[in-house]
């Protein structure tokens, strides 16, 4: 399977793998402050995303998860997953525990199940209003107004998004295959059990401001798994890796330290 990757740095992998409709575009202010620190920083597109192929005609998180550690060709790696990009990690984590050392959690999909019905109809107005922003949305994001139209829901001031973030997250959804695919698996998965019998340490990143997984899911998660190191950031919403990287930065370098 063809996989979008990128690569910054030597030493111990640490794999970060994206949401929905992003790609690896969405590391990009992170990945020199990581690497900096002596480590391999590898993101990757999600299969069915960016210039990754899909796993298979929808998005099944098993097949997707078996196909990127497949296509990853790691021995070994530390796995931060942002979103949906952290219920494919859970998944990888449950599914090849010899190959995922230490496993991060950021805003993470997959923990909180929702009616089927719902999420897919969910998946299928998200997908439309992805694509509509994506068409529209690149002679606009010079406007605050339209920056808060676009993403009012996704970080936590979008009137104070930097232009260049904004079109980079227009850019992120090109090649995207699979949102409303993606969003259905999001909100019906349950991984929670995999997320409690996983053996390895784990550690979660959140922000405070966060509306699409909301900030309120934080004390079911500590009681799923006490031993869990946890990092909350201040003012920001769902993509803290783009609306604050330098806070961010520091929150994953803390959790990889005391992990």
């Amino acid at each position: 399977m063809a996989l979008g990757r990128e690569e910054h740095g030597e030493g111990d992998p640490l794999v970060l793998l994206h949401g929905v409709a992003t790609s690896r575009l969405i590391w990009r202010h992170v990945t020199g402050p990581l690497s900096a620190s002596g480590r391999r920083v590898v993101t990757v597109d999600v299969p069915g995303f960016g210039e990754s192929d899909p796993a298979g005609p929808g998005f099944e998180l098993e097949d997707v998860a078996d196909a990127l550690v497949d296509a990853l060709d790691l021995p070994e790696f530390d796995l931060v997953g942002h979103s949906l990009g952290g219920a494919v990690a859970v998944a990888a984590a449950a599914r090849h525990p010899d190959r995922v050392q230490r496993l991060i959690l950021v805003s993470p999909a997959g923990l909180a199940p929702r009616a089927q019905g719902l999420a897919a109809a969910l998946g299928a107005a998200a997908e439309l209003a992805v694509h509509a922003r994506r068409a529209l949305g690149h002679q606009w994001v010079e406007h605050a107004s339209a920056r808060w139209a676009m993403f009012g829901t996704t970080v936590a001031d979008a009137g104070r998004l930097d232009p260049d973030d904004a079109r980079m997250l227009l850019e992120a959804s090109d090649g995207a295959q699979r949102i409303g695919h993606g969003i259905r698996q999001a909100l019906e998965a349950d991984l929670r059990d995999d997320l409690a019998a996983a053996p390895m340490p784990v550690g979660l990143i959140w922000g405070c401001a966060d509306r699409v997984v909301p900030f309120g899911g934080l004390d079911a998660l500590r009681a799923l798994r006490p031993d869990m190191a946890v990092e909350t950031l201040d003012a920001t919403g769902h993509i803290p890796q783009v609306e604050d990287p330098a806070a961010f930065v520091a929150a994953l370098e803390r959790l990889l330290a005391a992990l």
